[in-house]
């Protein structure tokens, strides 16, 4: 867990992908219970590359933690990471949300486009061109 926060992007998509293998290996209710607190611990932190750590860390575990836990937790939370005040967290929450798209139900969905249309009016030229990628693939 602590290599989430490493200062090396590597390391910390390394860890991202060993969350996935550990949830895979150890059951999603296992996962939901050491893994997720972990992870959003992260999305308050005052440093922008753990925010969006939590993003990676989200798209990584959600096709293995599954719906219930994707409308729960991780889609509000992503939801919510549209107001950040960094451009590179809004684009990647674009990306994150495309990824989400594809796990859940079409109620979900359409609070998914809801939040890219929101996005494709950001002033960030790389925010828009996101959204608006992330709503043409949905």
């Amino acid at each position: 867990m602590t290599w989430l926060g490493d200062s090396v992007y590597s390391i910390r998509e390394a860890a991202t992908n060993n969350l996935r293998k550990l949830a895979e290996t150890f059951g999603v209710e296992w996962a939901a219970a050491n893994l997720l607190p972990k992870v959003l611990v992260l999305f308050r932190h005052p440093n922008y590359l753990y925010r969006m750590t939590t993003l990676f860390a989200f798209s990584a575990l959600a096709p293995v933690l599954g719906k219930a836990h994707i409308n729960q937790t991780i889609l509000p939370t992503v939801i919510a990471m549209t107001e950040d005040t960094v451009p590179n967290i809004r684009f990647n929450v674009a990306r994150t949300l495309q990824t989400l798209a594809a796990l859940v139900d079409p109620p979900q969905v359409q609070k998914i486009k809801a939040s890219l249309q929101k996005l494709q009016e950001d002033p960030d030229r790389d925010v828009k061109f996101y959204a608006q990628q992330a709503l043409s693939a949905i």
